[in-house]
């Protein structure tokens, strides 16, 4: 009778490390929705050094998104039994390939006016978009310690707005229309360096765009209607680099990432009388960090803060000046739970913090702010 206890107890310890370390998987499919929400208070107006109460404005905007991604690994990904779950891929270092989609929606609307001696102006807009976002990237590890990496992202936006406009005394009132399609293609190649368990990367990408933008006034009082349209052609480089840091038996990931881009532009207004052309620029830099706590194997936490600027300007060939300043804040928080070792869900919130200042360093300008909120669920399956 006292070795049936025995060969009980030897069985359970025997059992115990075939449970906690799973089968190798080698595909992960993973589905988000999310929701995002942004809002423009009443800007700054300065004339001439002074304040102007005379303008007001305001601006919302609702946008729906799903994302769709499949990643599959060359060599099956295991399983050693104490490693977080979320970093078993990463651990592992296999070479991977990875397919996604996203589809959005938005829809927007603002109201602005203007109140002088003698006249006002009520200016309403609402529109409505579709973004389509595709792309594809790969990691390769040449050895142990050395990856390549390369990726290739296509993007397609569309979207039409209409306006009405209303001055007081006289009366007038303007209806106008305006249609946006783009179109972005981006190529990157990149390598990743891996330093026992932490690991630098470096990545370089060049893109090109177009952009055709037509405008309408299907009613304009006693002035004849107007028609225009505006191609832009832009190119985007871009260098970017990244790390991360595993911590406390790997318990804690701290991830950082720093960009560098610039974006150069040219622009052709076409309509009835000329067709003028016009150019830009833009300088963008951007630093994120994210820190992810593993409370358990199955449970991660997150948290991360990104800043940047952007810098544009524009004018004719030759001659551009600084048209506009923005900087962004954004704080993140996140989470991830492995409800199973093959299946997790993911939420994540976040807060950017938008200011724009347009034209920056001069004596008459304004200044714009925008709150953007957005919420993510997802969830993922590996097999």
């Amino acid at each position: 009778m006292q070795l049936r206890p025995r060969a009980l107890l030897a069985l359970v310890l025997f059992a115990q490390p075939l449970a906690a370390a799973e089968p190798p998987f080698a595909t992960e499919l993973s589905l988000g929705f999310g929701w995002e929400r942004s809002a423009t208070d009443r800007p700054l107006v300065v004339l001439d050094g002074t304040p102007s109460a005379a303008y007001d404005y305001s601006a919302e905007g609702r946008s729906q998104f799903v994302d769709v991604a499949a990643t599959r690994w060359w060599t099956p990904v295991a399983d050693d039994g104490r490693t977080p779950l979320a970093l078993l891929p990463f651990v592992a270092k296999a070479s991977s390939v990875t397919a996604r989609v996203a589809l959005a929606g938005t829809d927007r609307d603002s109201l602005g006016r203007f109140s002088g001696r003698e006249t006002s102006l009520e200016v309403r807009l609402a529109g409505d978009g579709s973004l389509r976002r595709s792309d594809l990237s790969a990691e390769w590890f040449v050895g142990r310690s050395l990856a390549l990496r390369g990726a290739f992202e296509y993007e397609r936006e569309r979207e039409t707005a209409a306006s009405t406009s209303v001055e007081s005394p006289s009366g007038r009132a303007d209806v106008s229309t305006a249609g946006t399609r783009a179109t972005v293609a981006t190529g990157s190649l990149g390598v990743a360096l891996r330093l026992g368990e932490h690991e630098v990367s470096a990545a370089g990408s060049y893109g090109v765009s177009d952009q055709v933008r037509d405008d309408a006034s299907a009613f304009t009082g006693s002035a004849q209607p107007f028609f225009s349209t505006v191609t832009t052609d832009g190119i985007v480089r871009r260098v970017a680099l990244g790390t991360r840091l595993v911590f406390l038996d790997r318990r804690l990931a701290v991830d950082a990432t720093g960009s560098y881009s610039s974006t150069t532009s040219s622009s052709d207004l076409s309509t009835a009388l000329s067709g003028p052309v016009s150019q830009g620029s833009a300088l963008a830099r951007e630093a994120a960090v994210e820190a992810t706590w593993f409370a358990t194997r199955r449970l991660g936490l997150s948290a991360g803060f990104a800043y940047g600027t952007r810098d544009v300007s524009s004018g004719s060939p030759g001659r551009l000046r600084p048209s506009r300043a923005e900087t962004a804040r954004t704080l993140s928080l996140g989470l991830r739970w492995f409800a199973s070792e093959r299946v997790s869900a993911v939420l994540s919130a976040s807060r950017t913090e938008n200011e724009s200042i347009s034209p920056p360093d001069s004596t008459t300008w304004q200044r714009f702010e925008e709150t953007v909120d957005r919420v993510t669920l997802g969830a993922a399956l590996r097999f």
